[in-house]
């Protein structure tokens, strides 16, 4: 039996849709009618024997949740919404509307969140691995964020990586290539590196800080 076929077997007709989002580390997400401890209860063994192999359990949301949720998860739910494929059930995701108000709110808070711990991670390290293992981790997280960056301004989320920092660059006038650089580059020189970054993320921190949506 699939794995489609499994959760719609687990959930029956409280399931509304299942969804796979994500772009290079996808993960999937079970849209229900309703959730309570019962529902939990009655679906944890079956779903771990589902998801035994990847050992990426799915996120569990009620419909409810997911529209009220998009003042609170505004960001999370936008790159739900930009980079998911529907597996079976509604595309509820792709109805999606967002306030650009929340979104910027989040960004503010994301960007200067990575900008003080980057600087505390960084007093921190005592070696270029711990300096290189800072940086590669801080990639994935800072990606999504480029397309909140591409919403405030109106534009498509293009599908291309190369294309996003192009367009960001653009429409912020900032030069983001360090992202790119480390993105392809591992050998990049790692206090240059954290510089660039430092840099990035103070200054958009401050445009976010100063943009009227």
């Amino acid at each position: 039996m699939d794995m489609i076929t499994e959760i719609q077997k687990i959930f029956g007709g409280n399931l509304v849709c299942i969804a796979e989002f994500g772009k290079e580390d996808s993960q999937i997400v079970i849209i229900l009618d309703q959730i309570d401890s019962h529902t939990l209860n009655s679906a944890k063994k079956n779903l771990q024997d589902c998801f035994k192999k990847t050992k990426k359990f799915p996120l569990l949301l009620t419909k409810e949740e997911l529209m009220d949720g998009m003042d609170v998860f505004p960001l999370d739910f936008l790159n739900m919404k930009l980079n998911h494929k529907i597996l079976f059930g509604e595309d509820i995701l792709n109805n999606l509307k967002f306030d650009k108000k929340h979104i910027r709110r989040q960004l503010e808070f994301e960007f200067r969140s990575k900008l003080i711990n980057l600087r505390q991670s960084y007093l921190v390290v005592k070696s270029n691995k711990e300096l290189k293992l800072i940086i590669e981790s801080s990639i994935p997280t800072l990606l999504p964020m480029l397309n909140g960056l591409l919403f405030l301004k109106g534009k498509k989320v293009p599908n291309n990586l190369e294309d996003i920092f192009n367009l960001t660059e653009k429409e912020y006038k900032l030069n983001i290539s360090a992202l790119s650089e480390i993105k392809r580059n591992g050998h990049l020189d790692k206090e240059e590196a954290i510089k660039k970054l430092v840099d990035l993320l103070s200054k958009l921190s401050h445009i976010l800080d100063e943009m009227n949506v």
